[in-house]
């Protein structure tokens, strides 16, 4: 069954948005949305003198490094489970 699309609007960096989202992903846009603000507001903080441009723009890098660190994480962690499981049954091989 198809799922339900409605809308919601989130409000960032002192913009509204309407999106149209389905309802079972409605937790991770406002999460989103809250993420983002708290990042913003961490870095202006942080760095009251800096444009507020510039502020956005820190916050939007934080997140992009934020994703590619997950997808580097994502390629890797077959990889390391593999290593593991080797390593586990080499040690089994030396007790023997």
């Amino acid at each position: 069954m198809e799922e339900a699309i409605f809308q919601i609007t989130i409000q960032v960096a002192g913009h509204r948005f309407p999106l149209n989202i389905r309802r079972d992903e409605e937790i991770l846009y406002r999460d989103a949305a809250k993420a983002l603000k708290e990042q913003i507001d961490s870095y202006q903080k942080r760095h009251p003198n800096l444009p507020y441009e510039t502020v956005l723009v820190m916050a939007a890098y934080h997140f992009a490094v934020t994703c590619e660190r997950d997808k580097y994480r994502e390629d890797i962690d077959p990889i390391v489970k593999t290593l593991e499981l080797l390593d586990k049954e080499l040690d089994r091989s030396l007790v023997e």
